[in-house]
């Protein structure tokens, strides 16, 4: 999933009318940010692996 299914969930959110349905949407919302977020702080991690592994050879 990616940023558009969190945006996804959020404009959902707005069109519910009963607040559980609201909070369960930005609950998935959230939970795929997070995902997300967690996708790229290890891309960003890899990266750096690999470049401090360049600087060695």
């Amino acid at each position: 999933m990616s940023i558009s299914s969190a945006e996804n969930f959020i404009r959902n959110a707005a069109e519910q009318v009963a607040q559980r349905d609201i909070n369960d949407s930005l609950m998935k919302a959230i939970a795929e940010l997070t995902r997300e977020v967690k996708r790229l702080d290890n891309d960003v991690h890899r990266v750096r692996r690999e470049v401090q592994v360049g600087r060695r050879f």
